[in-house]
C-alpha cells in the first residue's frame, strides 16, 4: 500500500513515491520488481527478514505505487466580459490579463493540479495556454469562445489526457451549449479519473431554475453512464451550479458522488453540507475527500468574486481496490522482545508468531518511536502516524500516565485511525487487559471528538466499542464474542510486560508470559480465519509497544526494548516474505537506533497503512506514512482501468 503525488510534500499532500513512467512500462518495471522480490525474500530463519547481498545490489527500487492524491478546484474567474474595456459592467476589478496571473497565483499556493474554470471568456482563452505551458486544457476555443468558458486545465506533469468530450446541457433561456468533459490519467499511479466541468444558468433575466434542473439531471445520466463503463475510473464534477440544495439532493441520492464538503442523501432523506455554496467539487468511489476549503484570501476577492474551491482527492492503489480486505484487527503489545519471540518462534514454543511468520509478511526488526519505548506513547502513534516530540509534529503524549487529552498535550487536534473510519460510517472497537489505554477512550469521546466532516454525520464519540477486560485473555475471548463486528479493532495486550519487569526480561516467567500471549494470539486468529465477518477480509497485524531489558520495559535505549516485531497476515499479503524486502523506501538498520529520517520501519506505519487497507487516506497532520506507502500486499495483475473488487459498502 503506496501512495502516489505530484510534487514534494506540503501540507495535506504526499510525496512522490513513484517515477513518472508510462502507464505500461510503470506495471512492467513493478511486476518484475516483484518476482525479484519472491525469488531472494525467502531467506533462512532468524534475521530471515534482513535483506541479503544478492537483494541488496539486485534490489527493487521502486516502491509500488499506492494512494492517488491530488489537489483539484472549482475555479469561477470572473469572466473579461464582466470586468475589461473603457466601461466594464464590474467597475472596481483589475483587468483580466493581471486577474489571470493572479489565478495562476492562487492555484500554486493551493497546490492545485486539476482545475474546472468557469467564466474563461474569450481574452481568458487565449492568454491561459500561453502564459501557462505547463498547464494542458479542454477545449479552450477548439469548438468557439463561448464554450471555452467552462475549460479544464491540469499539470502536465500530474496528468495526461486519454480522451476529451463534451455534452449539450441548457444555458440561458434553454439554449443548448456544449460542456466538456475529459478522462486522465494519473501519471506516475496510472489511476484513471473522468472530470465533467460546467456552469449553469443564474436567474438573470428571468428564473432559470428548469434549465438548471435539466442541467442537473444530464450530468447525473451521464455520471451514471461513465461509471456503468468502468467501476474502477472514478468521475469528478466541478462547476458553478448557480444552486445549492436543488443541485446537491439529486445528483447525491441518484449518483454514487459526493461533495468534498460532506453532506449526505439517500432516497428521501437530503443533509446538505454546511455551509452551502453554489461552486462545488463533487466526486465518485473509490474516492475520498481531504483538505476542502472554499478559499476566500485577500488575493482570492482580488481576483474573483467567487470562493475558489479546493480539495485533495484521494484514490486508494490497484492493488488496495482489487483486495478483498474490508477489515483491520490490530494487536499490540507491551514488552515483547523481538529476540526471544524470534526464538521461541523457532523452537516450535510460539506457533501462532511462527505461523504469522511463515504465513504473512513480517520483520522482527521494527522500531518503536524513537523518544519513547513507553505503551501509551507508542501506542498513540501507531494511531495517529505521528512521532511522539511535538517539535516534531507528534503527539506529545511522552509518558505512561496523561491527565487530560492526547489534544491537549500535542497543542492541537491529533485525528487517529478511529476518526477517519468511524466518520466513514464503519464501526471501530476496543478490547484491552490494561487501564494505560483510558487516555485514549477520553480523547475520543463525545465530548473530546472532532465534528465528522465527511458524509453522514457520525457523531464526535470514535470509538464504538470499548471493553476493558481483567485480563489478555479475557480481552481475546471479549474480542471473540463480539456481537458487532467492527471494520477495525485494537486489541492491548498487556502481560509479557508486566511478567518481564517483575521476574525480569530473561527470565523463565516471561517466556512462560510469551507462550501465553501466543495462546492468546490463537484465539485472536481463529476468530479472524473462521467468523463469517472476518473471514477472508481481514488484515491482522500484530506489534508491540516495545520489548523489555532486565526489568525495564520502557528504556528507549536499550536495543531489547527498541526492536520489536511486526507481523501482517491477510488476503493478498504474501506468504514469507519480508517487509523490508517488500520496501526499498525503509533502510534496515541492522541493530540501531536510528532516526525517523534513517527510515527504518517503526510501528508508526501502522496507522496509515490501516487505513489504506480500508481504502480510506491518511491522517492529517501524520508523517510517519503519511504517504501510505508502505506496501503489504501482492501487486494487481491488472492495469489500472479494469473493474476490480468492489470497495466495501459503507456500514457499521
Amino acid at each position: 500500500m503506496g501512495h502516489t503525488g505530484s510534487r514534494p510534500a506540503v501540507p495535506g499532500r504526499p510525496h512522490p513515491m513513484v517515477r513518472h513512467l508510462s502507464r505500461p512500462r510503470t506495471w512492467l518495471l513493478l511486476a518484475v520488481a516483484l518476482l525479484l522480490v519472491g525469488t531472494v525474500a525467502l531467506v533462512p530463519r532468524g534475521n530471515a527478514d534482513q535483506p541479503t547481498a544478492e537483494l541488496s545490489s539486485g534490489a527493487p527500487t521502486v516502491q509500488p505505487p499506492g494512494t492517488t492524491s491530488f489537489r483539484i478546484s472549482s475555479f469561477n474567474l470572473l469572466g473579461a466580459g464582466h470586468t475589461d474595456g473603457k466601461k466594464p459592467k464590474r467597475k472596481g476589478w483589475a483587468n483580466s490579463a493581471q486577474r489571470l496571473k493572479w489565478t495562476r497565483q492562487i492555484l500554486d499556493q493551493q497546490n492545485v493540479d486539476v482545475v474546472g474554470f468557469q467564466e474563461m471568456h474569450a481574452s481568458q482563452v487565449q492568454q491561459w495556454p500561453v502564459n501557462n505551458p505547463d498547464f494542458a486544457s479542454w477545449p479552450l476555443h477548439k469548438f468557439s469562445h463561448a464554450v471555452g468558458h467552462n475549460t479544464i486545465s491540469w499539470r502536465t506533469s500530474v496528468f495526461r489526457m486519454v480522451k476529451a468530450k463534451t455534452i449539450m446541457v441548457p444555458y440561458f433561456n434553454g439554449v443548448e451549449q456544449r460542456m466538456p468533459y475529459v478522462l486522465l490519467e494519473h501519471i506516475a499511479s496510472g489511476q484513471r479519473m473522468w472530470l465533467y466541468n460546467v456552469h449553469t444558468p443564474a436567474n438573470i433575466g428571468g428564473n432559470h431554475q428548469k434549465w438548471r434542473d435539466i442541467g442537473f439531471q444530464r450530468a447525473i445520466e451521464l455520471a451514471n453512464k461513465l461509471r456503468a463503463e468502468d467501476p474502477s475510473i472514478p468521475v469528478f464534477m466541478t462547476g458553478d451550479m448557480n444552486d445549492r440544495e436543488k443541485f446537491f439532493c439529486p445528483t447525491a441520492a441518484q449518483t454514487d458522488l459526493v461533495a468534498a464538503n460532506g453532506g449526505y442523501a439517500s432516497g428521501s432523506i437530503c443533509t446538505p453540507p454546511k455551509p452551502t455554496q453554489i461552486d462545488w467539487i463533487m466526486g465518485s468511489a473509490p474516492v475520498t475527500f481531504t483538505d476542502y476549503a472554499a478559499v476566500r484570501t485577500p488575493l482570492v476577492r482580488k481576483t474573483t468574486d467567487h470562493p475558489v474551491i479546493v480539495a485533495t482527492a484521494n484514490a486508494p492503489s490497484m492493488a488496495v481496490q482489487q483486495s478483498s480486505i474490508q477489515r483491520v484487527v490490530v494487536v499490540t503489545a507491551e514488552g515483547l522482545r523481538a529476540s526471544t519471540g524470534s526464538q521461541l518462534a523457532t523452537k516450535g514454543e510460539m506457533p501462532q508468531l511462527a505461523a504469522m511468520r511463515d504465513s504473512g509478511s513480517h520483520t522482527f526488526n521494527a522500531r518503536t518511536a524513537v523518544e519513547s519505548a513507553a505503551p501509551l506513547p507508542n501506542l498513540v502513534s501507531m494511531l495517529s502516524g505521528r512521532p511522539v516530540a511535538k517539535s516534531s509534529a507528534g503527539h506529545g503524549v511522552t509518558r505512561n500516565k496523561l491527565s487530560g487529552t492526547v489534544h491537549r498535550a500535542a497543542g492541537t487536534y491529533v485525528p487517529t485511525v478511529f476518526d477517519r473510519v468511524h466518520d466513514s460510517g464503519r464501526r471501530t472497537a476496543v478490547f484491552a487487559s490494561s487501564s494505560v489505554v483510558a487516555p485514549i477512550r477520553t480523547s475520543y469521546d463525545a465530548k473530546n471528538g472532532a465534528l465528522d466532516p465527511y458524509g453522514k454525520n457520525n457523531g464526535r464519540r470514535k470509538i464504538d466499542g470499548w471493553t476493558i477486560a481483567g485480563s489478555d485473555h479475557k480481552a481475546a475471548k471479549a474480542f471473540r464474542d463480539a456481537s458487532k463486528p467492527a471494520a477495525y479493532t485494537h486489541i492491548h495486550l498487556s502481560g509479557p510486560r508486566a511478567a518481564g519487569e517483575k521476574y525480569g526480561f530473561g527470565s523463565a516467567r516471561y517466556r512462560r508470559a510469551l507462550k501465553q500471549l501466543d495462546r492468546n494470539l490463537a484465539l485472536v486468529r481463529r476468530t479472524v480465519n473462521t467468523h463469517p465477518a472476518y473471514r477472508g477480509r481481514t488484515m491482522l497485524v500484530v506489534t508491540a509497544t516495545g520489548g523489555g531489558d532486565k526489568r525495564s520495559g520502557t528504556d528507549r535505549l536499550a536495543p531489547h526494548t527498541y526492536k520489536v516485531p511486526l507481523f501482517v497476515t491477510g488476503p493478498g499479503i504474501p506468504a514469507g516474505q519480508s517487509l523490508y524486502t517488500m520496501n526499498p523506501e525503509w533502510l534496515w538498520p541492522a541493530g540501531d537506533r536510528v532516526g525517523y529520517t534513517r527510515r527504518p520501519i517503526t510501528t508508526g506505519v501502522v496507522a496509515n497503512l490501516s487505513l489504506a487497507a480500508l481504502r480510506l487516506p491518511a491522517l492529517s497532520g501524520s508523517t510517519l506514512n503519511r504517504a501510505q506507502n508502505f506496501n503489504v500486499l501482492q501487486l494487481p495483475t491488472t492495469a489500472p482501468g479494469t473493474t476490480p473488487t468492489p470497495a466495501p459498502a459503507k456500514g457499521r
